[in-house]
C-alpha cells in the first residue's frame, strides 16, 4: 500500500482449485481457503484455538512463517495474485460513490452501490461479480453519455483538448494530416485513407528530430488495435516528445479515468478476473 491510505485489493488466481501449488510445509490436503479468499492451514488454525497466543507462537512460530513465506511463492502466480490493483484513496472511492449515487443510486445500480468497503479488509463475493460488472459498465455508460468530450495525456494529467474546442489541433496541421476529435472518438485523417478512430491510443516516437524540433509518431490504437502516424508529438505543449498514453473521457467525470488506469477501469478489471477465476474480491 502507497503512503497515502486507501483502498487496495486483489483476486486469488486458481492455482489451488485445480491443483497446482507446489509442496511446502503443511501438506497439501491440510491446506484450504478461507472466507475471505486466503490459502489457510486447519493444523494451525486448530493450534491458535488450543494455545494462548504466546504458547502458539512458542510452539508454532516457525512453521506459521515458513507457511506464509510459502504462501507468497507456492504457483506462477506472485502472491498468488491472478489481478492486483489500487483502487483509490478514500477520497477517491467516496466520489466514486457519490457518482453512483447521482446517477440513480441503489434502485438503478444495487450492487454497484454496496461495493466499495467503508474500511480495509473483508471480501466481495465472486457470485456477484459478473452482475455488478454489468452495472458498472452501464454507469460508466450513462456518465460519459454527454456532449463534451476531453482528450487526456495519461502521464501528465492534463486536458489536450475537448471536443466543443471546434476544427483540428493546431499542432497537427500538416499537408498530409489533420486529428479531429467527435462523438467522444479522435480521428486520424491521412490523405486518401479512411481516417482512423479511437478512444485509447499511445504515441510511439521513431526516426530523428526534424530541424524545427518535430518529431514523428506512431499512433497504437489501444483499443482497435491499429496504428498510423503523425509527424509530431501530440502535446501537451512543452511536454516531451516521448511515448505516452491519451485517453478520450466525458468531462462529467474525468477521475473515473485519472492516472494509468482509472477508478472505474481498476474496479473494472477486479470484477473481471473475479469472474475469470470464480474467486473474490479481497480488500486490503
Amino acid at each position: 500500500m502507497g503512503a497515502e491510505m486507501g483502498l487496495d485489493a486483489t483476486v486469488r488466481c486458481r492455482c489451488f482449485e485445480e491443483g497446482r501449488l507446489r509442496p511446502g510445509p503443511i501438506p497439501l490436503d491440510d491446506v484450504y481457503v478461507d472466507e475471505e479468499g486466503y490459502l489457510s492451514s486447519r493444523k494451525l488454525d486448530a493450534a491458535r484455538a488450543r494455545f494462548t497466543y504466546r504458547q502458539f507462537l512458542a510452539r508454532y512460530g516457525d512453521l506459521q512463517r515458513e507457511f506464509e513465506k510459502w504462501a507468497d511463492s507456492c504457483c506462477e502466480h506472485e502472491g498468488g495474485e491472478y489481478c492486483s490493483e489500487r483502487v483509490s484513496n478514500w477520497s477517491g472511492c467516496g466520489e466514486f460513490e457519490e457518482l453512483v449515487e447521482e446517477a440513480g443510486g441503489e434502485a438503478e445500480f444495487p450492487l454497484l452501490s454496496t461495493l466499495l468497503p467503508d474500511a480495509n479488509g473483508g471480501a466481495y463475493p465472486a457470485e456477484k461479480a459478473a452482475a455488478t460488472l454489468a452495472e458498472l459498465d452501464r454507469f460508466v455508460e450513462k456518465l460519459t453519455d454527454v456532449d463534451e468530450w476531453v482528450l487526456r495525456d495519461e502521464e501528465f494529467g492534463k486536458k489536450i483538448w475537448t471536443s466543443t474546442s471546434g476544427g483540428s489541433f493546431p499542432w497537427m496541421m500538416g499537408p498530409f494530416d489533420r486529428v479531429s476529435m467527435v462523438g467522444g472518438k479522435v480521428s486520424f485523417w491521412h490523405a486518401g485513407y479512411e481516417p482512423v478512430e479511437t478512444t485509447h491510443f499511445r504515441q510511439i516516437p521513431f526516426g530523428e528530430k526534424g530541424a524545427d524540433g518535430c518529431r514523428r509518431m506512431r499512433i497504437v490504437c489501444l483499443d482497435t488495435g491499429r496504428t498510423t502516424v503523425t509527424f509530431d508529438s501530440i502535446g501537451p505543449e512543452g511536454a516531451p516528445k516521448t511515448e505516452r498514453e491519451f485517453l478520450v473521457t466525458s468531462e462529467k467525470a474525468p477521475f473515473l479515468y485519472e492516472g494509468k488506469y482509472g477508478t472505474a477501469e481498476r474496479i473494472r478489471r477486479l470484477l473481471v478476473a473475479s469472474v475469470e477465476t470464480g474467486n473474490p474480491i479481497r480488500w486490503c
